[in-house]
């Protein structure tokens, strides 16, 4: 490894002694655009370098800031760059305009170049990609044996009547783009069936959460796995809900509303701007706590009128686990997590964000879950959810029944099972 890519990384602390006389090495390629994918695979890199194994990630932007707080390995990797507009949906039109296909497909080799020289330096056993198309490219280039991370199979690109306030050439651009995409799409959906197996995080049908990113031909299916939530069911505190609440200062009974904002940058902002002042102004009626999911930020509390606020939490497990509602982008880590915990969600999807969009509707259609367009968001449409939330029961047996359901899955421990067959030689997937 050159004397650059040595200065990046970062050292592991003390590791289980392996039982093999050689540890497996686990290149792990997570997207870097908010931090749902390297979390999820770093609960997979914990446990398995726990099995003795030795990992190093590759990742950048938002994902990377995540790994520098953390004792992972890491190295950087070509970030991947888009416009959007103040909302934090991607503007299409000033993508094209400024970065345009040549650039990106140029950005797109730059990445893939050093993904191949990276995994070349490392000599993987086996490669696990998280949404990251160019390292599976790279992985499969230099022959090695990858397992893929995979909540979203094909982008779709919303129709016109999706963009009532956009101008006419905005409009007459989303058409061209869709025609376009109608090939390039089916190209790059294939191209992720490159993977020895295709490991979804979600539940089996009919409870999958991205079951409408995830249409996926028939002729792929015996290389899907789902394995249900990525998140370690040992966190689970063996303190009670009144304990936990008390330890967080909130004495009485009023519901407590945490607010988990995540997502890129450009996502979270508008929304952190947007909520917290109406949540200010429910502050007597609620506990509230908001995660606004910055990983630079200070994991020490701020606060606002009575609101705690932290710019970066590593308690999330703990505040979902007292909650009783919880607000959210409508990402499919968060929502996951959320059945998981057995509570009751408002979704608020970034605009135009059709995998968002999506599990939004899934997870309505769920029955645990309402979904407020941020468009729409104001004092009253926040407080007439949260209530509906809160008084109609419904939601909360939905959210409890499917907590029971999802506690059956150890997806960490089975990931784990199927990266070290595939190393070994042993995976049930294709060649």
């Amino acid at each position: 490894m050159s004397l650059q890519d040595e200065a990046q990384l970062t050292t592991i602390g003390s590791q289980l002694a392996s039982p093999l006389e050689h540890p497996l090495r686990i290149y792990v390629a997570a997207n870097g655009l908010g931090m749902g994918h390297v979390v999820r695979c770093s609960t997979i890199a914990s446990a398995l370098i726990g099995r003795g194994a030795d990992v190093l990630f590759s990742t950048y932007a938002d994902g990377l800031e995540f790994l520098r707080k953390t004792r992972f390995k890491f190295v950087s990797s070509v970030p991947i760059l888009y416009q959007v507009r103040a909302d934090g949906s991607v503007d299409l039109r000033a993508t094209s305009g400024r970065i345009g296909f040549s650039l990106g497909v140029n950005r797109f080799l730059h990445q893939l170049i050093k993904e191949i020289q990276s995994i070349k330096r490392y000599s993987p056993d086996v490669v696990l990609v998280d949404s990251r198309l160019s390292s599976l490219i790279a992985a499969r280039l230099l022959g090695k044996p990858a397992a893929v991370i995979l909540n979203q199979y094909r982008i779709h690109l919303l129709h016109n009547r999706a963009y009532p306030r956009r101008s006419l050439l905005d409009r007459l651009f989303i058409l061209i783009a869709r025609i376009g995409w109608t090939f390039l799409g089916v190209l790059l959906g294939e191209m992720w069936c490159l993977g020895n197996i295709l490991i979804i995080p979600d539940f089996p049908p009919p409870m999958t959460i991205a079951k409408l990113n995830l249409v996926i031909p028939l002729r792929h299916y015996h290389k899907l796995r789902f394995v249900g939530p990525l998140a370690e069911q040992s966190l689970r505190t063996t303190m009670s809900r009144e304990s936990i609440r008390k330890d967080l200062g909130f004495e009485d009974k009023k519901p407590f509303i945490y607010a988990a904002i995540s997502g890129p940058r450009h996502e979270r902002q508008p929304l952190v701007e947007m909520l917290v002042p109406l949540l200010m102004s429910m502050e007597n009626d609620f506990h509230v706590i908001v995660s606004c999911g910055d990983p630079l930020g200070s994991t020490k509390p701020e606060h606002r009128g009575r609101i705690l606020l932290y710019e970066w939490t590593n308690e999330q497990d703990r505040f979902l686990e007292s909650s009783d509602i919880v607000i959210s982008r409508a990402g499919h880590t968060t929502i996951l997590k959320s059945m998981l915990w057995g509570r009751p969600m408002l979704l608020i999807p970034t605009p135009f964000q059709t995998e968002q969009l999506a599990n939004a509707s899934t997870a309505r259609s769920l029955g645990f879950a309402l979904v407020l367009p941020q468009d729409e968001l104001s004092s009253e449409t926040l407080k007439n959810s949260v209530n509906e939330l809160l008084e109609n029961n419904s939601y909360v047996r939905s959210a409890r029944s499917i907590s029971q359901e999802a506690r059956r899955f150890d997806a960490v421990s089975e990931c784990c099972t199927i990266v070290s067959s595939l190393a070994l030689g042993r995976s049930g997937g294709a060649k």
